[in-house]
């Protein structure tokens, strides 16, 4: 049985309303997506902040260094005043570029390796970058004076 005019008619406009209201909420939802994905486009690929630092002892630095395909060191000492020398490593970044501010290295996506005098400093250091870096996050505990006194290498005034 077909329905009358006027129930065909109102059917049509529910059918146009129900399609109207579809569309805009796949648009809403959509949009919503693409925002939160341009937002924070590593959670979406199962990365995330790294939620903690771990202090290494001298030792166990020398081996990440060695090991490691995608470390950033980074000397802080320029933060306590100390002179210029790094460990043996061609991606460091000197703790004097960044001003005293651990801001610069958020998002960074490989590991880091802090260190300073006798660590301290590296280790509050460490603390600004949790929650806002993706690779792992190492203080040399002991900083540079023990990777010194286990006479591991260093280069001087390097850049």
């Amino acid at each position: 049985m077909d329905e009358p005019e006027p129930v065909r008619k109102e059917n049509n406009k529910l059918e146009k309303v129900a399609t109207v209201a579809l569309i805009t909420i796949l648009l809403i939802s959509i949009t919503y997506l693409v925002i939160t994905f341009i937002q924070t486009p590593q959670q979406f690929k199962g990365i995330t902040y790294a939620p903690y630092y771990i202090n290494v002892t001298a030792d166990a630095a020398y081996n990440i260094i060695n090991n490691s395909i995608n470390l950033t060191i980074i000397d802080c000492r320029g933060l306590e005043g100390c002179g210029s020398c790094t460990f043996k490593n061609e991606g460091h970044i000197k703790g004097a570029e960044l001003n005293s501010n651990a801001k610069t290295l958020y998002n960074w996506p490989e590991d880091i390796l802090v260190y300073s005098k006798d660590g301290n400093v590296g280790a509050s250091f460490c603390q600004e970058l949790i929650n806002n870096v993706y690779g792992k996050i190492y203080n040399l505990d002991g900083g540079i004076n023990a990777w010194k006194q286990l006479k591991y290498p260093l280069v001087y005034g390097s850049e």
